[in-house]
């Protein structure tokens, strides 16, 4: 079973998003902001983690580096999804973290992000699991 981490502050997407992967086989864990984010990262060690750009307390980028700066959770690819409006610079500075692997607005059909999410824990892409 493959475990997924959605880190977002918006209550409506990660229900909708968390149930679909549920109903597709994977372990769906949920962290409300960005420093339960990080926490859950490093205790959980997912497959992939989902991460909005902007909360509250600890932002997307903020999440991506610190995540990058621990040896644990440095390898764990990353979708970093918005539901904001965004231009190329934006997404520039998330894809300079080597963590971040695809950059994604909210509005991606659920169907594409799992693909991205399959594509990202293949069996070759998974060496980050101890």
């Amino acid at each position: 079973m493959k475990n997924l981490l959605i880190v977002d502050d918006n209550d409506e997407f990660r229900t909708m998003v968390g149930y679909y992967f549920t109903d597709l086989g994977y372990h769906v864990d949920i962290a409300v902001n960005g420093r339960e984010g990080i926490d859950k990262a490093v205790k959980l060690k997912p497959d992939v983690i989902l991460l909005d750009v902007m909360m509250p307390d600890v932002g997307g980028i903020e999440v991506l580096r610190q995540l990058q700066s621990n040896d644990d959770t440095r390898t764990i690819p990353v979708i970093v999804i918005t539901g904001t409006y965004f231009d190329n610079k934006m997404k520039e500075l998330f894809q300079q973290e080597s963590n971040c692997r695809e950059f994604l607005t909210k509005t991606a059909e659920l169907s594409y992000i799992h693909k991205k999410i399959e594509g990202l824990t293949s069996a070759d892409n998974s060496s980050h699991k101890s």
